[in-house]
């Protein structure tokens, strides 16, 4: 009897440190990087990416106040988690998001959320690899959010440019992504920035300017004219 409760202790002890590793390796909300002060009370939290060069983001927001907040991923960015010199490229969130109901069904595009109090939702955000010169990520890669925002002279141009490609290629998704591809990698690399996951000497790195409309060489992702025809 004296043996099996050790043995019963033994099990209890190796169970309840599984499980604090458990804990201690899932993802968890964080504070979402605030705009002017703004956002303090929303958190995000990475559940995972669906793609390659670019692709969806799939994250879910929580509003931690008493008051309604409003949520819009402008300047976001998500940086691979590993050693920064083998690290795949970082993204950057760009143009419509998709709330994911409970059913998992996708509802309409949207440049922002409202948040009830309390309320967390999960959504799809459009990403862009933001690092010309490195590999790209995949559907394994694991991702943590950017504590700060991008710098606010490139959050601009980048909203200028890629909405403008936006409305050029409405009807055209397949083409808007690749020319906003081409437009983050331009524009990112035309006065440097140092992000959260730099690489030691990653400025050096960089693509030259005449390689940013033929990123066709890198592994080809399967791509959709239709965001609502993607599955949770």
């Amino acid at each position: 009897m004296g043996v099996l409760v050790k043995r019963f202790s033994i099990l209890a002890i190796l169970l309840s440190f599984l499980g604090v590793e458990k804990i201690a390796h899932a993802d968890k909300f964080v504070p979402l990087p605030a705009v002017g002060g703004k956002n303090k009370n929303l958190k995000i939290k990475f559940v995972k990416y669906d793609g390659g060069t670019n692709g969806q983001m799939v994250v879910e927001i929580r509003n931690s106040s008493k008051a309604k907040q409003k949520f819009a991923a402008d300047g976001i960015y998500f940086v691979p988690k590993g050693n920064p010199d083998s690290a795949p490229q970082r993204l950057g969130a760009s143009g419509p998001m998709l709330e994911i109901a409970r059913n998992k069904k996708l509802l309409k595009q949207t440049r922002s959320l409202q948040l009830a109090p309390g309320e967390t939702k999960k959504i799809r955000l459009e990403v862009f690899c933001i690092d010309s010169h490195r590999s790209s990520p995949n559907r394994s890669t694991k991702f943590s959010i950017a504590k700060k925002l991008l710098p606010k002279k490139l959050r601009r141009k980048l909203r200028t440019g890629n909405e403008r490609i936006y409305r050029k290629y409405k009807n055209n998704l397949k083409r808007a992504k690749s020319a906003i591809q081409s437009n983050m990698w331009k524009t990112r690399d035309a006065k440097w920035d140092k992000l959260q996951g730099e690489r030691a000497n990653e400025k050096a790195q960089k693509r030259s300017p005449s390689r940013y409309q033929n990123h066709g060489n890198r592994r080809p992702i399967r791509r959709h004219k239709r965001p609502l025809q993607l599955k949770n």
